[in-house]
Order: structure tokens, then C-alpha cells, then sequence
């Protein structure tokens, strides 16, 4: 993973998951990146895949070769940073800072 401002993640053998809906705002991933200033960068991911196969449940053997995907490049916004100590988190109170339905630091 390229974050655009010379920053990166990986590679990896670390597979990837879905994310509970609940956990999407605030709480960090192996991926997260807090990008330290305003600006536009352009981010982009590989995802590489290798396998295996098995006959009739036999040992796995692998599949000769790697296969990398590389995704178009998307541009990130970054148009205020700005780090704020919080007593909760927004599904605790909806409404309190930075919050989507807060009128405070949004």
C-alpha cells in the first residue's frame, strides 16, 4: 500500500477482513495512517495471490507463480488534520466531537 506521502504498508502475509460497522470511526487497523498534514496525495494498492490445490484430499501442493493486482491510484484529500482527546466514541454519543452528526470539529 503507497499512501502518497511517502509512506507505505508492506508487503505482507497478512490476510485481510471485513471490519464491524461499529469499529469504522476511531479505532485503528494494521492499515491505518494518519497523514501529518492538509494536502492531496494519491494512494494505490497491490494485492498479490498465490495458492495451493489438493487431489482428493491429498497434501496441498502450490500453484506455481504470483499473481499482482495493482488498483488505480485514488486521491485522498486531506483537508484538515487535527488530533482532539475524546471521552467516547461516536457510538457511545452520536453526537459528540468529530462525530457525523456533531456540530463541533467536523
Amino acid at each position: 500500500m503507497k499512501r502518497g506521502d511517502g509512506s507505505h504498508f508492506g508487503p505482507t502475509t497478512l490476510t485481510g477482513g471485513s471490519i464491524p460497522e461499529q469499529e469504522w470511526l476511531g479505532e485503528p487497523t494494521r492499515t491505518s495512517h494518519v497523514y501529518q498534514a492538509t494536502g492531496v496525495y494519491s494512494a494505490s494498492v497491490t494485492t498479490s495471490f498465490a495458492g495451493t490445490y489438493s487431489v482428493n484430499g491429498g497434501p496441498a501442493l502450490p500453484i506455481n507463480g504470483t499473481l499482482n493486482i495493482v488498483s488505480p491510484a485514488r486521491t485522498i484529500h486531506v483537508r484538515r488534520t487535527e488530533t482532539s482527546l475524546v471521552a467516547k466514541n461516536c457510538l457511545e454519543n452520536p453526537t459528540g466531537w468529530g462525530c457525523p452528526e456533531s456540530d463541533e470539529g467536523c
